[in-house]
């Protein structure tokens, strides 16, 4: 699994810092059962979806036609 930022398509590794949806910043530690676990700046460990961190989670084996699909298809139902 990957994990990329929806802002640049940047790989998000553990260390990164992310913004959540409440405007903090949050350091990525990992992903686990759906969720991305990050690191609160009180120093709590936070699970939250990818979107919530700005993120979205893709599969290896996916190519960038598939992935262009996806986000025109989303654009298009949102």
């Amino acid at each position: 699994m990957q994990i990329k930022r929806l802002l640049d398509d940047r790989a998000v590794v553990t260390g990164d810092k992310l913004i959540n949806s409440q405007g903090e910043h949050c350091e990525f530690v990992e992903h686990a059962n759906g969720q991305l676990v990050a690191v609160s700046p009180d120093g709590k460990k936070v699970r939250s979806s990818p979107a919530e961190l700005g993120c979205y989670l893709l599969s290896k084996d996916r190519t960038d036609r598939g992935l262009a699909k996806d986000r025109l298809r989303s654009f298009w139902e949102d």
